[in-house]
């Protein structure tokens, strides 16, 4: 998980995310597909469709040129704000360090069994996980404090170790500031599934979420959908700069299809 953690900020994708007030909602608040690219300490969207329609090649080519910005900042670190954006980064990866590394003492590990799933490739055998939360756990971050409040089902490639299918259900009730700035309530769950990209590189294929809680004084319901496709390592900001400038510069712009 380290080893595609680090990879992950080399790796552009598409990436179409729904997401909906209630689960019954026919309609959601939100729908767009975008193109997602690593800037060094994070991500740049940018925006093709929403709702189903394309976004016109003017607000394509503002965003890309957004994205150079971003990235000719990274690449210069007298930047005024550069520093900060690095420091934020840091501490961001080093809490999803801790929340990776937090697998091996928060939980009481049960085996449930093998599995055979259908692969490209062909079948792939799957070692199914119940991973219950140890009771009293000090976490010390939100990450892990999730973590912390969560029974986790995993599913994991028996020949390399990595996780393939993960399904979380929020076990009690999770309080930020005491339960004054908010909660997220018992029952919420999350899905992911992950994807090879390349040898011993795996990152999320699906990610979905239904949670229900309170933020202050207001009841919120959130239930998300992520689906990213169209991997391509596109290397750090040294290297992706070229490749934005070439899309840039190419006459007549299109907007790329979803």
């Amino acid at each position: 998980m380290h080893r595609s953690d680090a990879a992950d900020a080399m790796y552009a994708r598409t990436e179409h995310w729904v997401e909906r007030k209630q689960a019954a909602d026919a309609e959601p608040v939100q729908d767009r597909v975008s193109c997602v690219y690593p800037t060094g300490t994070g991500t740049v969207k940018v925006v093709l469709a929403e709702f189903g329609k394309q976004v016109t090649p003017e607000k394509y080519r503002d965003e890309l040129r957004e994205l150079e910005q971003d990235l000719v900042w990274a690449l210069n670190p007298e930047e005024e704000q550069q520093h900060q954006r690095v420091e934020k980064w840091k501490k961001r990866t080093a809490e999803r360090y801790r929340a990776v590394e937090a697998f091996r003492n928060e939980y009481e590990m049960s085996w449930l069994g093998t599995e055979t799933a259908q692969d490209p490739a062909g079948p792939r055998t799957l070692t199914k996980l119940l991973l219950d939360p140890r009771p009293g756990t000090d976490s010390g971050s939100i990450a892990t404090e999730l973590l912390a409040a969560s029974r986790l089902t995993l599913w994991v490639d028996a020949e390399t170790g990595a996780v393939v299918r993960l399904d979380a259900e929020l076990v009690r009730d999770l309080l930020f500031g005491g339960g004054l700035l908010g909660k997220i309530n018992k029952g919420g769950r999350v899905h992911i599934e992950q994807l090879q990209v390349a040898p011993g590189i795996w990152l999320p294929r699906v990610t979905s979420s239904q949670v229900e809680g309170r933020k202050l004084f207001t009841h919120e319901e959130s239930v998300r959908t992520v689906e990213a496709s169209d991997f391509l390592r596109v290397g750090p900001p040294a290297e992706l700069l070229p490749l934005v400038r070439r899309e840039l510069s190419n006459a007549g712009l299109q907007v790329p299809v979803p």
